[in-house]
């Protein structure tokens, strides 16, 4: 009896030492965001995509490119070209560029979580609808293109970060 007791108080220990251990060391952060490479992705999107597609150009260094993802078809239907394109920027917030030929209303909804409208502004001749989801800390910029394609800038980033890449947009060469 005795041996079993002295058993369960060891076995009770080691559990509560490793409980003690998983509270009291916090779990480790990348104190550095990765930054990727787009290059492939780019390369890609010049030469599928159904429309003048778009990428940024001129963006200072300290802005960190930490996502990218091109998909052909898949969610948003046959046919369709999709990028996505993440930034870190220098104040450690997120502005993204997301593009695509799929249907502008359903893109746009799912881009900005459904944001509220907000007066629209003026970028190098170019007018592009606004819209916040403070819930999320979401500010987004979309534009419809007659071409048959859509844009959104959209993150955590400030109105005056997101116009910045926004304002980076030119045309990607095929």
């Amino acid at each position: 009896m005795n041996t079993v007791v002295r058993g369960s108080a060891s076995v009770l220990g080691c559990l509560l030492g490793a409980a003690i251990l998983i509270v009291a060391v916090p779990a480790p952060h990348a104190a550095v965001p990765v930054t990727v490479s787009y290059a492939g992705d780019l390369a890609r999107l010049a030469r599928l995509a159904p429309y003048p597609a778009v990428a940024p150009a001129g963006l200072p260094a300290s802005w960190q490119p930490v996502s990218s993802g091109l998909a052909v078809g898949g969610a948003n239907g046959p046919g369709t070209v999709t990028w996505q394109l993440g930034f870190m920027t220098p104040g450690g917030a997120l502005a993204a560029l997301a593009e695509t030929n799929a249907s502008a209303a359903g893109f746009v909804r799912r881009m900005t979580n459904d944001g509220t409208a907000l007066p629209p502004a003026d970028l190098n001749g170019q007018t592009w609808r606004l819209s916040s989801t403070p819930a999320r800390g979401q500010r987004s910029m979309y534009l419809t293109s007659a071409a048959g394609f859509t844009l959104v800038v959209t993150g955590n980033a400030t109105w005056a970060q997101l116009r910045e890449l926004a304002a980076s947009l030119r045309p990607v060469d095929p």
